[in-house]
C-alpha cells in the first residue's frame, strides 16, 4: 500500500518539517525582485523568531542563505499555506 503524502501543508507544520535536520527542497520568492529561487538541497541552521527569517546551508557547496519565511512557498514539492 502507498504512503499518503499531503500535497498541502500549513505554515507552522512546514516549519516543523524544515527543522528536522534533514535536506529539502525549498522554492521561494525573491523580495527584491519577485523571482522564484530552487534550493535543491537546504538544511535548516537556524530561525530568528521574532524577524520572521530562516537560515538554510545549501549542500554540497556550504553556502548560508537567509530568506523571510513568508517568502517560503513550496518544500519537496508541497505547497505552503497561511
Amino acid at each position: 500500500m502507498a504512503a499518503f503524502y499531503p500535497r498541502l501543508l500549513h505554515r507552522r507544520d512546514a516549519l516543523r518539517l524544515l527543522a528536522d535536520h534533514h535536506p529539502h527542497r525549498l522554492r521561494l520568492w525573491k523580495l527584491s525582485t519577485g523571482e522564484i529561487l530552487l534550493y535543491p538541497r537546504a538544511l535548516r541552521i537556524g530561525r530568528h523568531t521574532r524577524g520572521g527569517n530562516i537560515r538554510v546551508r545549501l549542500e554540497p557547496s556550504g553556502q548560508i542563505r537567509e530568506f523571510r519565511e513568508c517568502c517560503l512557498f513550496e518544500i519537496d514539492d508541497i505547497l505552503i499555506h497561511f
